[in-house]
């Protein structure tokens, strides 16, 4: 992972947060033009907007990063980016300091919906206002706090357990899309406030999801971690790897021989990667795991050109599906 992983793992929790930076300001009027500009960091927040907006011409949804050449983790905004932010009537992000480069820009006047809370990373100055005494704010949890639910044994991506990827935890975008869905109604009430749209493909998703059978797996990042950890998928990555990439850190030799054991002594049946970000230790293991004849299967940070969030968990659970058989 790249230089601003510790500031994601640094977020004292990761429930799904909406947070309007001031009051009344989701109920501001839309753009000069007439059309209502919601801008996203990523395609994947970009699509959710645009499935919610299907076929209505009053909405322009405008996604920042939409290409497998670019690392979120990494980017810089130029100062057309800050325009298009700052000029935006909604503005939809992940949080939990993935996209702190977004959401530091954003006027304090603008609802913004994130799929978790603002990391303690993020400086923008919004006065004396608590994000986290919002009115809007929305909690996966419904308390804001880890209630320790019982989950029927599934294993939760324990040794990335502070993931921020939240787009592939199916209950945090159910979250993300009720709130947007919210935040468009209050701007023109011809928009349903009805996330069906977006729900009824998540569902089909955790369905599937929850049919794979018990399987052990290994990351090389946590992309993927939350989709997984709802599974009876069981992740063995060792604990000093995983604790390595979350520091940014390459894992030590032993780290990487460690990991290899695993795979060598077959208690791995597959491997998940990230191309869009590979690092020599990602793949020393990715070697192993061929020289293994394990699959490996990859998940990019963003679709692929062609593709939206929908065709990218749908083919991402399709290679799980094979992985698995």
């Amino acid at each position: 992972m790249k230089r601003s992983l510790a500031v994601l793992l640094g977020a004292t929790t990761l429930t799904l947060g909406l947070t309007a930076c001031a009051e009344g300001g989701s109920n501001d009027s839309p753009a000069d033009d007439g059309k209502i500009s919601v801008v996203a960091s990523t395609s994947i927040y970009g699509d959710l907007a645009k499935a919610l907006t299907e076929g209505n011409d009053k909405v322009e949804v405008t996604s920042i990063l939409s290409s497998t050449n670019d690392d979120p983790h990494e980017f810089e905004p130029t100062a057309r980016n800050i325009a298009q932010i700052r000029s935006a009537d909604l503005v939809v992000a992940n949080g939990a300091g993935y996209d702190n480069w977004l959401t530091d820009n954003v006027n304090e006047s603008v609802p913004m919906v994130t799929a978790a809370p603002l990391a303690e990373a993020h400086t923008h100055d919004h006065g004396d206002h608590d994000h986290a005494e919002d009115e809007h704010n929305h909690d996966a949890s419904g308390s804001g706090e880890d209630n320790g639910a019982d989950h029927s044994g599934h294993n939760h991506g324990a040794a990335f357990a502070d993931d921020p990827h939240m787009w592939m935890d199916m209950d945090k975008v159910n979250e993300l899309a009720e709130g947007l869905a919210e935040e468009l109604h209050k701007l023109d009430d011809s928009f349903s406030e009805d996330a069906d749209r977006i729900t009824s493909k998540t569902q089909d998703f955790t369905e599937r999801v929850d049919q794979l059978p018990a399987r052990n797996y290994m990351l090389t990042e946590p992309v993927a971690s939350h989709l997984l950890g709802e599974s009876s998928l069981h992740d063995v990555t060792p604990s000093g790897f995983a604790e390595a990439v979350a520091k940014e850190s390459e894992p030590s030799a032993a780290d990487i021989a460690a990991a290899q054991k695993e795979i060598y002594d077959g208690h791995v049946d597959f491997l998940v990667t990230n191309t869009q970000s590979q690092t020599a230790a990602s793949q020393e293991l990715i070697r192993a795991a061929e020289e293994k004849n394990i699959p490996v299967v990859n998940i990019n940070e963003t679709p692929d050109s062609g593709d939206d969030y929908f065709d990218y968990v749908n083919h991402f659970i399709k290679d799980l599906e094979k992985a698995t058989e």
